[in-house]
């Protein structure tokens, strides 16, 4: 595929003889995501799409395709004009910073790396997730819950914790050439504490402590706080 570079808006007899190498049966125009599925599946194309929204661009279409020819990105505009992208990161980077150096993207969290390697490393993640483009609040900036009118109160609330006693552990002697994390103590749970809050009774509030021995510290913290469900109707009696 050979781009024009001169007046690429117009259709030139060179597009239209591109356009006959490609398979557009079953097609309809404009061209739904469906039908972006089914020129994939009929080509040797990779096809992106990202959408422009209050100057910020974000991703609508991030293909799953891999291994193909090309890959060709398209920036949709107004939910009606689909706009070739020639360097992504011209088009990316200017969003970030006034540095013009080259960056390598990726579509389906738009974040940005220096070399292609790393940008490979980040695909095999990312390719497990949607893809989202994460905007990060501003410096100095406040995140606020403001809408309590759809909130709903919980009935009944549980905070459990735990106290532990720190236990050296022996451990290998760190590689410095490889990834690792050095252990050197293990936390032994030696008591328990939970509080539990609940609504529509007289009472709103009961706390429960006790010091656990070691070899039954689960069981007793599983039976205790089944016998106060219990205790106050939050359990039947043979379900726990």
């Amino acid at each position: 595929m050979i781009l024009v570079k001169i007046h690429p808006e117009r259709i030139t007899k060179q597009l239209e003889e591109q356009a006959e190498t490609l398979n557009f049966d079953g097609i309809a125009f404009p061209v739904s995501w469906k039908g972006i599925d089914i020129f994939e599946k009929q080509n040797p194309k990779i096809l992106n799409v990202l959408g422009y929204e209050e100057k910020n661009i974000h991703p609508l279409r991030i293909s799953e395709m891999t291994e193909r020819e090309r890959e060709v990105n398209l920036l949709l505009l107004e939910d009606k004009h689909y706009i070739l992208i020639n360097d992504l990161s011209r088009l990316l980077i200017s969003q970030m910073t006034n540095h013009t150096e080259k960056s390598f993207f990726c579509l389906r969290c738009l974040h940005s790396f220096t070399k292609k390697e790393v940008l490979d490393r980040q695909r095999e993640y990312c390719g497990k997730h949607d893809f989202v483009k994460i905007t990060m609040p501003e410096k100095g900036s406040t995140l606020e819950f403001k809408n309590h009118k759809h909130s709903m109160r919980v009935p009944t609330a549980v905070y459990a914790d735990f106290e532990c006693m720190t236990k050296p552990i022996q451990s290998r002697q760190p590689n410095s050439e490889e990834s690792y994390t050095e252990q050197y103590q293990k936390h032994e749970p030696s008591g328990f504490c939970f509080v539990l809050f609940t609504t529509g009774k007289n009472w709103n509030r009961f706390c429960i402590q006790k010091i656990l021995r070691m070899k039954t510290r689960l069981k007793v913290f599983v039976k205790e706080f089944g016998t106060i469900l219990k205790k106050f109707g939050l359990l039947k009696l043979n379900q726990w």
